[in-house]
């Protein structure tokens, strides 16, 4: 992925990981609360909240996806890594992906509500979480 220039080497932080970490779970507070109001935002706040989690997993190891990677470097990064050990948890988070592209890239048929939310809300805290636990074993500064 280094070689493909859809990852590069930055200085590894832990600090800032812990902030992306820290964003990551205000985003999930966030679109439970925007669920019933704003469900298209709310549904934005998840797949960022696993987005941000995800490339925490990134900072704390010195990398970061570029703009030629994207989203999809960042999940296939952390799957490469992390696959064997968080499994099942990463599972939906390709789904979450492409549901938040279809919400920015409409069709007549594209339709995401309160359910929507609350449905992938379980998943994307799970991915959080999950993260949150790895960065633990990865640095000892992240809670």
């Amino acid at each position: 992925m280094l070689q493909r220039r859809e990852l590069t080497q930055v200085v590894a932080d832990a600090e800032l990981a812990e902030r992306m970490l820290a964003t990551a779970r205000q985003h999930l507070v966030s679109a439970e609360t925007l669920a019933d109001t704003d469900p298209y935002l709310a549904y934005a706040a998840l797949h960022d909240a696993v987005r941000k989690a995800l490339a925490a997993l990134l900072q704390v190891q010195g990398l970061r996806a570029t703009t030629t990677g994207g989203h999809l470097a960042v999940q296939h990064a952390a799957r490469a890594q992390f696959g064997a050990s968080l499994g099942a948890i990463l599972r939906p988070i390709d789904r979450i992906r492409t549901t938040r592209h279809e919400s920015e890239y409409p069709t007549p048929t594209t339709w995401i509500d309160e359910e929507s939310v609350r449905d992938d809300l379980p998943a994307a805290a799970a991915v959080v979480d999950a993260t949150g636990k790895v960065l633990s074993h990865l640095s000892p500064f992240i809670p």
